[in-house]
Order: C-alpha cells, then sequence, then structure tokens
C-alpha cells in the first residue's frame, strides 16, 4: 500500500486525472465518498461545483487517491499506472530504433505505426480478469533481443463471448515454452472442430484455469520480451492479456497500394512469395522471386495446428530480420512457383536458382511475369449478392439497409460469427443492382486476401448514450463457371450474306424453309438471352399463324430472318466484350 502511495505522489498530473475519472466511471468510494461527496469536505470553498478532474490540482487528486484502501482498488490504480508506463516506454523504444531491418524493435514499431493498431489492440485492459505486463526498464529492454510466438484457438460459448481452450508459446529457437489445452467455464454453442481439430472429449483432459495460463504468460513476458503473433489482438483478448511490446505478422509486411486494412491469412503469408522487376533500358528487363518462407502451412480445408501457426509466426518474422525480406507480398497465392496452374515466362531456372533471367519488356508488363497455362477452366462472374463482414453489433440491420435506396429489391440475412461483431448478405433480383449498389457506396476501395473488389464503409452511429465512428468492409461476391457454361465460349454463328441472295426471288416452296430459318434464329436468340424468351414465344405464336400466306409475304419472312440475324450479331458482339473483359480480368488476376 505504502509503494501505491509513494508512486501516486511522484505520478504525473495526466495519469492522476485518468485513475480519478475512471474512478468515477466506476462509482468507486474512498473512505470519504465518491469523488463529488470528497469535494465538498476537502475543499470548503468550491466544493462540488469544479468536478472536471483536469481543473483540479494534482494535490487535490492524490488527497482523493489517498482516501482508497482495499486491495482490489489499489490493484486498479496500479493497472492505470503501468499502462501509462508501457506507452511511454514504447515511444521511447520506437525513437530508439535506428537498424532498419534487423531489430526486432523495428518491426514491433511497423506494428504499432499501423493505421489498423489503435483499433484492433484496444483492450479492455482495466477489467478485473484481465492481466497487464510490465515492460520495465527502457534501457534493458533496448538491449533486449528476446522474442516469444503465441497462438491460440477457441471455441464459441452459448453467450456468444469467445473462450480460449489452447495456447501454444514457444521461442526463437522454437522450442516449445508453453502448451496447454484449458478448462472452460461457461456452457459452449460451437467446438469449431473443424477449424482446430479440438473436441469436447479432448477438452476433458484440460487442467489448467484461464488464471493458470495468465500467470505462466506474465511470467513468461517478464523484462520487455517481444510477443509475436499473426493477428496477433485477437490471441490476446482471448488470453486477456495486455502486453504492449509486441509484432504482429498481419501487420509488418508491404502490400499492393490501396490494401492497407487487409490481413491475409498466416498460410497466405508462408508460401507468398514476391515478384521484383529490374528494367534496364526500354527493351530489356529482368525479373527475381522473393520468397518469405515458400511451403504451405497446411492443406486446404485441413484444421490449424496451434504449435505449428506460433513457430510459423515466429519464422515470419526470423525471416524478416535475417532475409531483409522486404517484398510486396501479393494478395493473390497464384503467384507461388509451381502451384496451381502458373508458371514463370520463358524459363524454370529462376525459380530453381532464385536468379536473373532477361525477358522481354511486353512479355512483363502483359502478364506481371506469369502466364496462365491453357484451359478451359473456370470464368469469374459478378453474382446478385454483396457481403458485408466485420460489422460491429453496434450497426443493426435496419441501418445497413439505409445504405441503400428505398426502392431497392435488396434482402439482407445476417449471421453472427463472434462477439461484436456480424456478417450480413444482401441479396438482389440481378447482378446489375447488386454492381450499381456497391459503386454507390463512399469508402476506401480495394481488394480482400482472394482479390475481389471491396470498400471499407464508416458510419456515425448511436449507440444508448454513446457515439462514435465504425468501420466495416463491403465486397462484391463472384462465382465462378465453366468455360462450357460461358455462352461467349460458344463460338459464333456464321452466316453468309450477299446481295445476290437478299435479291432472288424466293418460290412458294421455299416458304415453310423460311419459318423454320426464323424459329431456329430466334430460338438461338432466346438460348442467349433469357430475358427475351417470353416475347419470342409470343412472336413465335403469330408466326404460326402466317405459314400459309402467299407469295406476297415472302419479303416480310426475308426482313424478319435480317432482322434476327442482325440481333444476334449484336448479341455475340456484346457477349464477346464481355468475355474479353473477363479474360483480361483472369490474366490480371492469374486465376
Amino acid at each position: 500500500m505504502e509503494k501505491i502511495r509513494k508512486i501516486l505522489a511522484l505520478a504525473e498530473k495526466e495519469v492522476l486525472i485518468d485513475i480519478v475519472k475512471n474512478v468515477q466511471k466506476r462509482k468507486m468510494k474512498g473512505a470519504k465518498g465518491e469523488w463529488k461527496e470528497f469535494l465538498v469536505e476537502y475543499d470548503s470553498q468550491l466544493g462540488d461545483s469544479l468536478l472536471d478532474p483536469n481543473k483540479r490540482p494534482p494535490a487535490c487528486l492524490v488527497a482523493f487517491l489517498n482516501t482508497f484502501t482495499k486491495e482490489q482498488d489499489l490493484e486498479f490504480f496500479e493497472k492505470i499506472m503501468t499502462y501509462h508506463s508501457n506507452r511511454k516506454a514504447i515511444e521511447q523504444l520506437n525513437k530508439s530504433c535506428i537498424d532498419v531491418q534487423s531489430s526486432p524493435q523495428k518491426l514491433a514499431s511497423l506494428t504499432f505505426e499501423h493505421p489498423e493498431y489503435p483499433k484492433c489492440f484496444s483492450f479492455p485492459s482495466y477489467d478485473e480478469d484481465w492481466v497487464m505486463t510490465k515492460i520495465g526498464k527502457v534501457s534493458k529492454a533496448i538491449k533486449s533481443t528476446r522474442m516469444l510466438s503465441v497462438d491460440c484457438e477457441m471455441v464459441l460459448c452459448e453467450d456468444k463471448t469467445e473462450s480460449l481452450v489452447q495456447v501454444c508459446v514457444v521461442n526463437r529457437n522454437l522450442e516449445v515454452k508453453l502448451n496447454e489445452l484449458v478448462k472452460l467455464d461457461k456452457p459452449v454453442l460451437d467446438y469449431r472442430t473443424q477449424i482446430h481439430g479440438i473436441n469436447a472429449k479432448d477438452l476433458e483432459r484440460a487442467t489448467c484455469s484461464l488464471e493458470d495460463i495468465q500467470k505462466s504468460m506474465k511470467k513468461l513476458l517478464s523484462d520487455g520480451v517481444v510477443l509475436i503473433g499473426h493477428s496477433l489482438d485477437k490471441d490476446l483478448k482471448a488470453l486477456k492479456v495486455d502486453h504492449s511490446r509486441v509484432i504482429d505478422t498481419s501487420l509488418i509486411f508491404k502490400y499492393p497500394e490501396g490494401h492497407t486494412h487487409k490481413r491475409p491469412s498466416l498460410n497466405h503469408l508462408c508460401k507468398a512469395s514476391s515478384l521484383r522487376i529490374f528494367t534496364f533500358d526500354s527493351m530489356i528487363t529482368s525479373f527475381c522471386f522473393y520468397t518469405v518462407l515458400g511451403y504451405d502451412l497446411r492443406e486446404d480445408g485441413a484444421p490449424h495446428n496451434c504449435l505449428a501457426d506460433a513457430q510459423a509466426a515466429m519464422k515470419l518474422v526470423l525471416a524478416k530480420l535475417e532475409n531483409k525480406f522486404d517484398g510486396i507480398i501479393p494478395l493473390k497465392i497464384k503467384e507461388v512457383p509451381g502451384s496451381d496452374g502458373v508458371i514463370p515466362l520463358k524459363s524454370k531456372k529462376v525459380l530453381e536458382s532464385d536468379g536473373v533471367v532477361p525477358l522481354k519488356t511486353k512479355d512483363v508488363l502483359e502478364s506481371d511475369g506469369f502466364v496462365p497455362l491453357k484451359s478451359k477452366d473456370v470464368f469469374v462472374i459478378e453474382s446478385v449478392e454483396l457481403f458485408f463482414h466485420e460489422v460491429p453489433i453496434a450497426v443493426p440491420q435496419r441501418q445497413l439497409r439505409r445504405l441503400f435506396p428505398e426502392d431497392s429489391t435488396v434482402k439482407l440475412q445476417a449471421s453472427l460469427t463472434g462477439e461484436n461483431v456480424y456478417n450480413s448478405s444482401a441479396v438482389f433480383k440481378d447482378s446489375m443492382e447488386a454492381c450499381n449498389a456497391f459503386e454507390s457506396f463512399k469508402g476506401e476501395e480495394g481488394k480482400d486476401s482472394s482479390g475481389v473488389p471491396q470498400k471499407l464503409i464508416s458510419l456515425d452511429i448511436k449507440y444508448g448514450k454513446c457515439a462514435g465512428s465504425v468501420s466495416f468492409y463491403v465486397r462484391k461476391v463472384l462465382k465462378k463457371v465453366s468455360s462450357d457454361e460461358n455462352p461467349a465460349d460458344k463460338g459464333s454463328i456464321q452466316f453468309e450474306e450477299t446481295k445476290e441472295q437478299n435479291k432472288k426471288p424466293i418460290k412458294n416452296s421455299d416458304q415453310c424453309d423460311q419459318v423454320k430459318e426464323i424459329q431456329r434464329l430466334k430460338k438461338d436468340l432466346s438460348d442467349r438471352s433469357p430475358a427475351n424468351k417470353r416475347s419470342i414465344q409470343v412472336e413465335e405464336t403469330k408466326d404460326q399463324n402466317k405459314k400459309q400466306k402467299k407469295h406476297s409475304d415472302q419479303c416480310d419472312h426475308v426482313e424478319e430472318i435480317q432482322r434476327l440475324k442482325k440481333e444476334i450479331k449484336e448479341r455475340e458482339s456484346e457477349l464477346t466484350k464481355a468475355h474479353n473483359i473477363m479474360a483480361d480480368l483472369i490474366k490480371k488476376r492469374g486465376l
């Protein structure tokens, strides 16, 4: 108790103000009551007329805090002081890092300075069930190169919160420092066995509680250890541990321009490679590959391995430090040599030796160093849906609906995915309306980890008595169709038209053939445009009644044939253009 009082007496006013404000927020009482009651007795002149702690002198704030004697209250004060001490230490550590590539602190600084850091790493650290670690002396932390990597697995509980079920920690030598299953203290809604492979029977042998894990983590993270993880904020939330000196592997690599908010999967980073292009003159260009780790962490659909994921995150950081990897990570997996039907131009030697192979500039520019294998694989087309994800629960469905015009046919279908966010599908009558809706949204445009167009939408909201701004994503939903299903790939119908043929007199015996030709062409046109099917059927009924018309109707038949041929040609032209656009997109994205 005396130690805390001495620290309070030496604390900066900013820290004292924060403590008093949090005491007010929680309506905590000392020996002389709450803040307002204390002021009435402490200040006989102003009393409680000046409640703002910012306008009170430090001596007044310290006097109020000294009225608290309960151990849990003093622990709460210590948490707040530790938080401010850590923030100050982080600022000093960031200023001290000089070596751009080889310092763990440099990577910690990249994490701290990332635009997503404030949102992701803001924790309810002052809550009673949270643990806060201390960085300690800055001079000692600067010299420390100790790093630990962590990964956690969670389940979804009936109260829609997530609970920790496994934690693994490894050091920079990939040696296991902690690997434990965690006992559950709440009913489970979804074990998520398909994600991590852990089931209810596995958890029957768990012996550690969350509090036990927190004690172990606090001991491991002493003296300014750098903690590593992929999407580390989620692991820290599951552990309920606030550790300030961190490296998040989802935030330290470079991505294509316009993708600041992207957080690719750990598996993606492990097998991604970067293509670096060097131009020597107007005709000659060379390129070479720079890989991070160059292997698949897991096969598609395979469950996560907690220990392997912790080791992979450590390997990514070591690769960044040792190999000075500074390439841009593509947001498509197709750039991994020898995978998914993608081959490098000209020579495979570049893949085997990481060397440099001269190429014609035109080839590199057209294909970005890769060409897809010739096949009739798939085409990507836009569907009738948009997908909202990571929507805060503070944004209700009805507010999402207001993003669309009143006369929109959209229908929203929500699904809860976590404690504080949900996803929602927006289904329209056709793909054109979905596309127009996406274009109408205002926000930072980019692409998700699969290369699908998306936008970051920001909204000003009111939630209860609180108000603020929230952000979430909306992306297009693309579907793949085989080339056999692509109308533009079926080939065009060839017509032989000459003026002489058009001018030839048509015999009465040819009338039936003309009618059949009209019907065939209409059917062909109907196959290409289902929307026109009904109108064509009506016309067919009328034409059936004209089958027995005289020779005077021959010209009408000829004109009808020419009109239908012209319409089919126009439709063919439209489909060909659409096919070319899709082919260009496929080529650029490596599909």
